[in-house]
C-alpha cells in the first residue's frame, strides 16, 4: 500500500508548495557551479530491513483504521481564553473535486474567524520567488551530480520501474535531489489519479475567507516548510525516495482510506495511518516532516491567546493525530483543548 505517498499529502504542505512552482521552470535555472558531490556510504543493509518490513507495517496500520470510527465530518478542536477562541482543522493539501466535506461546524468556524493561519504562504509574489530560489538551489544539484549517483543499481532499477507507472522518464529526474524526486512523483501520480490543489481544503477556506475580509498569517516560511528535507543527509533523503518507490504501483486506494478517515473524522484512524515514522522511511524524515515541525508550532499558538479574537488554523490533518500531534503536545503543555 502506497503509505509514504498518502502522508506527502496530509503530513505537509511539500506536495502544494512543490505544484505552486512548477519544477520545469526551476529546473530550467538548473547550472552545474562545482565538482559532482561524493556518494555517502549508506547502511543499505538497514535501508532493506526498513523497506521489508513495511508492508507488514502497512497491513497493520490500515486494518487498525478500518476498524475505528470518527463523528462523520473533519474533525474539529477549539481552545480559548476569555477573549480569544483558536480553532484547529486538519486538512487535506490535494481532493477529489467531488468530495463534499464541509460541515456546519467548520462553515461556522470559518465564517467566525478574523485570522486564518496555514502553514506556509503559497501563493504571493513573495512566496513565489521564495519558491523559485529555494527550488533551485536545494531541490536540485547545482554541483554536477544526478540522482542515480545515490541509488544502486538494483534500486535505479526499481525506481525507472514508479516511473513509467506515473509517465515520468528518468531522465527528467537525473537533476533532482532525492527527497525532491520523491515529493515530484508523489505529486504527479495525485495529479493524475484525479487530485486537485484547488479542491484543497487550504484552498476552500482561503476562498471563504478573502470574501470576509480575514487577515491571513503563517506558521513558517519556505526555508522552514521544506529545509528540514532538503538538510536531510543523502542517505535519508534516498530512504524517502525508495519508501514513495515501494507503494507507487499500489495506485491511491490508501490515499483515498486516509482521505475517507479525514472526512469521516477518524482521528485515531489517521494517527494510525500516519504516526509510525517506519511507514515514512525513517525516523529522521517522521522528525523533520512532523514532530520538529509540531514542536515550532505549539509556541506561536499558545502565543496568539495574547491578542482577542477568533483564529482558525489549518494545517495538514496528520500534524493534529497521533501521540507527537499539535493537540497532543498542547494537551501536554497544559492547555485545555476541545474536541477528539
Amino acid at each position: 500500500m502506497n503509505l509514504p505517498f498518502a502522508r506527502s499529502l496530509l503530513a505537509g504542505c511539500a506536495a502544494l508548495l512543490l505544484i505552486a512552482c512548477d519544477p520545469a521552470v526551476t529546473d530550467a535555472n538548473v547550472t552545474e557551479e562545482s565538482a559532482a558531490p561524493v556518494p555517502e556510504a549508506c547502511d543499505t543493509s538497514r535501508r532493506a530491513e526498513l523497506r521489508n518490513a513495511r508492508p507488514e507495517l502497512e497491513a497493520a496500520a490500515l486494518e487498525a483504521a478500518k476498524a475505528s470510527r470518527g463523528g462523520g465530518s473533519p474533525a474539529l478542536w477549539t481552545m480559548g481564553d476569555e477573549d480569544t477562541t483558536i480553532h484547529l482543522l486538519g486538512t487535506v493539501h490535494l481532493l477529489r473535486p467531488e468530495l463534499d466535506w464541509m460541515s456546519p461546524e467548520i462553515e461556522a468556524a470559518i465564517a467566525s474567524a478574523d485570522t486564518v493561519v496555514f502553514e506556509a504562504d503559497t501563493t504571493s509574489p513573495e512566496a513565489q520567488r521564495e519558491l523559485m530560489k529555494f527550488y533551485t538551489t536545494q531541490g536540485f544539484f547545482t554541483d554536477g551530480g544526478q540522482l542515480t549517483n545515490f541509488l544502486s543499481e538494483s534500486e535505479t532499477a526499481e525506481l525507472k520501474a514508479a516511473l513509467e507507472i506515473v509517465g515520468l522518464p528518468i531522465e527528467a529526474l537525473l537533476p533532482h535531489r532525492p527527497w525532491m524526486a520523491a515529493v515530484n512523483i508523489s505529486v504527479t501520480q495525485m495529479l493524475d489519479e484525479g487530485f486537485d490543489p484547488e479542491a484543497g481544503v487550504e484552498k476552500v477556506i482561503e476562498r471563504a475567507a478573502l470574501e470576509q475580509g480575514a487577515s491571513f498569517e503563517y506558521l513558517e516560511t519556505v526555508e522552514q516548510q521544506l529545509g528540514g528535507l532538503a538538510g536531510l543527509s543523502y542517505c535519508d533523503q534516498v530512504d524517502f525516495l525508495m519508501a514513495t518507490v515501494d507503494g507507487i504501483d499500489e495506485g491511491v486506494g490508501a490515499l483515498d482510506l486516509l482521505v475517507d478517515e479525514w472526512a469521516d473524522g477518524d482521528v485515531a484512524g489517521i494517527g494510525a495511518l500516519m504516526a509510525n515514522p517506519e511507514m515514512l522511511g525513517s525516523q529522521p524524515i517522521y522528525d523533520v516532516m512532523m514532530t520538529d515541525r509540531n514542536a515550532r508550532w505549539v509556541p506561536q499558538i499558545t502565543a496568539m491567546l495574547d491578542a482577542p479574537g477568533t483564529v482558525l488554523i489549518a494545517v495538514g490533518a496528520g500534524h493534529l493525530a497521533g501521540e507527537d500531534s499539535v493537540v497532543e503536545m498542547l494537551r501536554e503543555a497544559g492547555y485545555t483543548v476541545e474536541g477528539p
